[in-house]
């Protein structure tokens, strides 16, 4: 057995969009991607896949599911061996044996041990009294406080340690977590020492690691939790947890240090993330495009801060999101800024943040001297480097931006551009495009809508689930798929709606059931507080129908079957069970 935490790991830290385009044309359509179905012939892309809820459907052929089942359906493979395949894919340990559970049970160890140090810092912050004015002369409220749980460290070398030891955790325990130091001698120590104490939290809101920061000038400024199981920087972003909650406008403003995260959403700027150093990664771009489709950078406007923002643009644009870049006047960062200029400021500059077109254009001009012919041309070329990217409209407009510039005809730079186009055009081998066949039709038939619609309805109304349960059983269903959801309903009630469909999910780890659970969540029912009696007594309705039409067809065959061999009498008897059937299907309005 694979446990849950690895499995969601898994799915976590592989970006379905990425599985799915390594064989799959994929065309941006919305906040979606679309291209021809791998599973069945069509001209007409009818295949989706969903970056915000990880998932693929074919609207042609009714196939979906999420990245773990794409890949065992493309690749013929079972569950474990999708699994593993993606595992390694993303480098993630896996052990596909019994002692699975100790595994888990280590997760579950630091996810407690973390909560328990967050707890202890947390205390201590309100008993110091000089760590708690730190934060309040930079601004912090006490409500800011208390959502990012800040705290401090104190100035013992075992505050934390002798906490943690009451509490029943191992010198081990601390050590794995990243909470304590081996000493030469042998010993243990705390890591983090007379220091604001940022607690860092995963997409989900749980703790997995801590930064801090000292109250002086000495060094290091920043410390932060080492690599663990659960903390690892490359693939996590401070405060995502918080800028996931109501992001409707599907953007995120990535900042570098926790004070300019935490000012932002302390003024109402609820959408900031840091990006735990200054060099953004693949995996975090990958985890930011799941819940925005455009991202502002704003980092220093040091050298470092620069070069950091360059490298943070082409990961973001690589994963295909929009981005701008914010730069804060006089050099100062947006926790300075905002906390000296105010919201409505730092929305202004929001506005007026560059493209990334534009940006590189205005760092490839710094030093340049454009009166001097040979500046110019350099210039020139470099920028037509960055254009030829770009498609013919934005290209036009930035031509004739960089003609105005450097005084050079448009159609002179047209040509040198178009010289150096002629590249990477045959790419097209090995996609899944057939003009022979045309489009599929798929029409689902009405029992399979009722009990998917049956199975949203216990899914999400407690109220559904308690009335359902009283006239149907699993076994009432047809598919086998949803009679193991039906299940996985049944023992998962008791969890919030959140956790129940996480739980479910893991569960469905074979294609059929996945590709149901799939539709079902996509299932849209529209009914009022207490409509839900009259939708499940038609639901089953439907499903009784399907059963009775199925034992009808079944009947009639065999009547065939016995007069074709002169067995009138048989046949008689079976006419008559056949009529009791009609009028059991004609009973059901």
């Amino acid at each position: 057995m694979i446990s849950e935490d690895v499995i969601q790991r898994v799915k976590e830290e592989n970006d379905i969009v990425d599985i799915v385009s390594e064989s799959v044309r994929l065309k941006r359509a919305g906040r979606n991607y679309s291209g021809l179905c791998p599973f069945h012939h069509e001209k007409t892309p009818s295949f989706s896949v969903s970056v915000d809820k990880q998932i693929y459907k074919c609207f042609g052929c009714g196939e979906a599911g999420n990245v773990i089942t794409f890949v065992m359906k493309t690749k013929n493979l079972t569950f474990p061996e999708a699994v593993k395949l993606l595992a390694d894919r993303a480098n993630i340990d896996l052990e596909l044996d019994d002692e699975n559970k100790t595994q888990k049970n280590n997760f579950e160890k630091l996810y407690k041990i973390n909560v328990e140090s967050a707890r202890y810092f947390f205390y201590c912050l309100q008993k110091n009294e000089n760590a708690k004015r730190y934060l309040i002369n930079r601004g912090i409220t006490e409500t800011t406080i208390r959502r990012f749980g800040l705290g401090y460290s104190v100035d013992k070398w075992d505050g934390l340690l002798k906490h943690l030891k009451a509490k029943g955790f191992t010198e081990l325990d601390m050590s794995t977590a990243g909470l304590t130091i081996k000493s030469q001698k042998n010993s243990y120590y705390d890591r983090f020492r007379n220091r604001i104490i940022f607690p860092v939290f995963n997409y989900s809101g749980k703790v997995i690691g801590f930064g801090g920061r000292v109250l002086d000038d000495s060094k290091p400024k920043y410390l932060n939790s080492p690599e663990t199981l659960l903390f690892k920087k490359g693939i996590n972003l401070y405060g995502l947890n918080f800028a996931i909650k109501n992001n409707n406008s599907r953007m995120f403003i990535v900042v570098e240090g926790y004070m300019d995260c935490i000012s932002l959403h302390q003024y109402g700027i609820t959408n900031a993330v840091a990006s735990l150093g200054t060099a953004l990664t693949l995996n975090q771009a990958k985890l930011m495009k799941r819940y925005a489709d455009k991202v502002i950078i704003s980092y220093d406007a040091d050298s470092a801060g620069q070069m950091a923002t360059l490298r943070g643009l082409e990961v973001l644009k690589k994963v295909g999101l929009e981005v701008r870049v914010l730069t804060v006047p006089q050099g100062k960062d947006p926790d300075e800024f905002i906390r000296n200029n105010g919201r409505e400021a730092f929305l202004k500059l929001i506005d007026e943040a560059l493209s990334l077109i534009d940006y590189r254009m205005d760092k490839l001009k710094d030093g340049i001297n454009l009166n001097d012919s040979d500046n110019v041309i350099k210039y020139a070329e470099k920028v037509l480097e960055v254009l030829e990217e770009l498609d013919p409209l934005e290209k036009e407009v930035y031509i004739k931006r960089l003609s105005e510039e450097t005084k050079i005809r448009d159609q002179a730079l047209y040509d040198i551009i178009n010289s150096e186009i002629q590249k990477n055009v045959n790419k097209s081998e090995n996609m899944n495009i057939d003009n022979n066949f045309g489009q599929k039709l798929y029409l689902e038939p009405a029992y399979l809508k009722a009990e998917r619609g049956l199975l949203k309805l216990m899914l999400k109304d407690k109220n559904a689930f308690e009335y359902a349960i009283n006239i149907i059983e699993k076994d009432n269903l047809v598919l086998d798929s949803h009679k193991k959801i039906f299940v996985y309903i049944v023992e998962n009630i008791q969890f919030d709606e959140k956790e129940r469909e996480k739980r479910i999910e893991l569960k469905c780890d074979d294609i059929d059931t996945s590709k149901e659970w799939v539709n079902i969540l996509e299932t849209n029912l529209v009914y009022g507080k207490y409509d839900y009696t009259n939708m499940i007594s038609d639901f089953v309705k439907k499903i009784e129908k399907y059963k009775l039409e199925e034992e009808k067809k079944e009947l009639m065959n065999r009547i065939k079957q016995y007069e074709s061999q002169g067995r009138l009498e048989e046949s008689l008897k079976l006419a008559q069970e056949l009529i009791e059937i009609q009028k059991k299907i004609g009973g059901i309005q």
